[in-house]
């Protein structure tokens, strides 16, 4: 359930003041400002009238979460956070025009594409967030994700009948962005236990952009319209089929449904059922993927790869990820020397404050180097943005886990 702005002076009585969200906090590391850590936000969300003020602090939040995972005390300052910044919104303040392009854009494909042939000469592109599916479309700044050597893999290996659908929930973006991440997921799905991969038409964009923009109606309808559509595919094998995404961002989107409708009546009780069918791809191969491993080819060289936790993953799934990653016999894994870090994309962040975002990337990017690593990997747009730009000076490559794993994979399944 989100929070309502009367939830801040109740969290601040619960805060103990011990600076764990200081010690975990990016935007702390690289700026030194008490006000900017999640204890300073919530002190100052208790007593600050001033919406610009407000909206400057609201923003300088990466909605890593971080905070949340560390607090001793349990305190949801991600959703308090969003809370405010919902109200915060309906006061105005800075950007209020590109987030409002931004969103209307992810929600409406067909103002997209009208958008699109007016954005580069009318200078909208630049005011678009780094990780919305639109921007990128527009900008033509992001490179195709390498292939990988995929032309060792012969394509999906035979299907074997009758099998149970997996419904694939794409997010924007693998359907505007690197459209190549669909097919691999299919071909990754047709060599697990009894799966085939369906990918409804016309669902929308999660919402996640709209949510912690503040913009929580827009969040909702988003949700119900997927639900939506989810339900209208009609045989009783879909209606409990696992909904599979390869997006991070949408997978954390899908899942917290309940908490978005949690106060609707109708849609609650159909969100509920819908997140407990929803799959991270990398759990859900563990889970139905007895036959995978042996899918695995012999590779030489092996090559060398860094897994990125995306921050919207973090809580449940990072183990999955290292131990496909592992399975491979084509790839050996390293870890950061400093451990698991923000990337500092963070949507709407990297868009508000592009300086602080990339300090943020520094370090990161740094540690990655020394590794000598020659595949970065992850499953986030935002952060695989993040890591090309960082990278683009440097021959490692950015791929996405999907696509990495596709390439590992043998023409058929034995």
């Amino acid at each position: 359930m989100i929070p309502s702005p009367t939830d801040y002076q109740a969290a601040l009585a619960q805060c103990a003041q011990c600076g764990a969200c200081t010690a975990v906090c990016p935007v702390y590391r690289v700026t030194g400002r008490e006000s900017l850590t999640a204890r300073g936000r919530l002190h100052l969300l208790a007593r600050l009238n001033d919406p610009e003020a407000l909206g400057e602090l609201l923003s300088r939040c990466l909605l890593c979460g971080n905070c949340k995972r560390t607090c001793p005390r349990g305190i949801d300052l991600v959703s308090l956070t969003v809370s405010a910044r919902a109200e915060w919104g309906k006061k105005g303040g800075p950007s209020v025009l590109a987030g409002f392009l931004a969103r209307q854009a992810l929600a409406h494909p067909a103002l997209a594409a009208a958008l699109a042939k007016a954005a580069k000469p009318l200078g909208l592109a630049a005011e678009l967030p780094m990780d919305s599916g639109l921007r990128l479309k527009l900008t033509g700044t992001v490179s195709p994700l390498p292939a990988l050597d995929a032309s060792l893999n012969g394509g999906a290996p035979p299907i074997r009948s009758p099998r149970r659908p997996a419904l694939y929930f794409p997010g924007c973006l693998a359907t505007h962005l690197y459209p190549e991440i669909g097919p691999a997921t299919a071909r990754i799905i047709a060599h697990l236990d009894d799966f085939r991969l369906l990918t409804p038409d016309d669902l929308s964009c999660c919402g996640l952009a709209a949510q912690s923009a503040g913009d929580l109606d827009q969040a909702r309808t988003l949700a119900c319209r997927n639900l939506a559509r989810f339900a209208s595919l009609g045989g009783e094998e879909e209606a409990t089929a696992p909904i599979i995404t390869t997006c991070a961002s949408c997978y954390a989107a899908l899942k917290g449904y309940p908490g978005l409708l949690a106060d609707d009546p109708v849609w609650r009780p159909a969100a509920e059922a819908f997140a407990s069918r929803v799959w991270e791809l990398s759990a859900f191969i563990l889970a139905h993927g007895s036959r995978l491993t042996p899918g695995f080819r012999e590779a030489s060289p092996v090559r060398t790869v860094v897994y990125h936790d995306p921050c919207h993953l973090r809580p449940t799934i990072t183990r999955q990820p290292r131990q496909l990653l592992d399975l491979a016999p084509g790839l050996r894994r390293l870890e950061l020397p400093h451990g698991v870090q923000c990337c500092g994309q963070g949507g709407l962040f990297r868009l508000a404050h592009p300086r602080l975002s990339l300090a943020i990337r520094k370090p990161l990017i740094e540690d990655f180097l020394t590794t000598g690593a020659e595949l970065a990997v992850s499953s986030c747009s935002g952060c695989l943005l993040q890591w090309q730009q960082g990278l683009k000076a440097s021959p490692a490559q950015v791929t996405h886990l999907a696509l990495l794993l596709d390439s590992q994979l043998a023409n058929a399944i034995p």
